[in-house]
């Protein structure tokens, strides 16, 4: 996995993405939501896309698992393979 990406998504073209794929988007979502970025790094608020009833939200998560302790650093490599996050509470970017 990397550990920086860039977000280049308009805001409409977003949204027509959206409605080809039959997905609402919630009414109070605006262009702010989606801000372009050329480096986003590990520890640094990203949106992403999430459920949210009938609609996918954008929301913001920090870009990188925490650390597994008080001396630990941020995860970004993490092997899945075997293993079950369907409760985790994580995001795949």
């Amino acid at each position: 996995m990397c550990n920086d990406y860039e977000q280049h998504i308009a805001w409409a073209e977003y949204c027509r993405m959206m409605q080809l794929l039959a997905l609402d988007i919630p009414t109070y979502q605006t262009e702010l939501d989606l801000p372009q970025a050329d480096d986003i790094r590990i520890s640094d608020p990203a949106p992403i896309m999430r459920a949210a009833g009938d609609t996918i939200e954008l929301t913001r998560m920090t870009f990188a698992f925490p650390p597994s302790g008080p001396k630990g650093g941020p995860i970004f490599n993490f092997r899945s393979e075997g293993r079950n996050v369907s409760n985790s509470k994580r995001c795949l970017i």
